[in-house]
């Protein structure tokens, strides 16, 4: 659906071998693989940022091609506090430059840039993304809280562990908990650098 509410949560994966294993066990069905570059946009005074709004134009390349997508998020009131609760609305982009030049006529441009390696299933009405990112694994359950709950607790994950915040806001963590002079959050910009999990959560070492 290109809008939507995103109700979601994500765990630290210590063994993605295992967890595509157990997820299988499960049932879940693989949607196959795909790397991301994710290109993070705002206004010089970072107005969409100072109100939790993400605006986002996403390359994604699978074996399908290259596709592009635009999105935007907003935060929603109310709901289960044991997960990620926002607005998304997407939109597929056919030019990717003519959308950026778009969006820089209106003040928006690029700040921030990260990469994802993302490997799909999918468990009744949740979609579950192995995520391998430059500073480790995590495991993303979206759909219905007693879906997720239920699935959550299927792979025996407790909801108490995971987390809520963006893989951005994990990004800011860890470089504040390991002191990193890291602007952009790409595998190169991260290689050689270990992450341990506790920084994940903003606490050093």
């Amino acid at each position: 659906m290109p809008d939507r509410q995103e109700i979601e949560i994500k765990f630290v994966v210590d063994d993605p071998s295992a967890m595509r294993a157990a997820l299988e066990r499960e049932g879940a069905i693989s949607q196959g693989m795909r790397e991301e570059l994710n290109i993070r946009l705002d206004d010089p005074s970072r107005s969409l940022s100072a109100r939790d709004i993400v605006l986002r134009l996403r390359r994604i390349t699978s074996v399908q091609g290259v596709e592009h997508i635009l999105t935007v998020k907003a935060p929603l009131s109310g709901g289960d506090p044991a997960f990620s609760m926002r607005r998304e609305v997407e939109v597929m982009v056919g030019d990717a430059q003519a959308a950026l030049a778009a969006l820089a006529m209106l003040g928006y441009t690029p700040y921030w840039r990260y990469e994802k390696r993302r490997e799909t299933f999918v468990w009744g009405a949740v979609e579950a993304a192995l995520d391998e990112m430059p500073y480790g694994w995590f495991l993303e359950l979206e759909g219905p809280p007693p879906d997720i709950r239920e699935l959550a607790a299927r792979l025996g994950l407790r909801l108490e562990e995971g987390l809520t915040c963006s893989y951005a806001a994990i990004f800011e963590n860890v470089r504040r908990a390991l002191a990193l002079d890291i602007h952009d959050l790409t595998f190169e910009a991260f290689a050689g650098v270990v992450v341990p999990p506790e920084a994940y959560r903003g606490q050093a070492r």
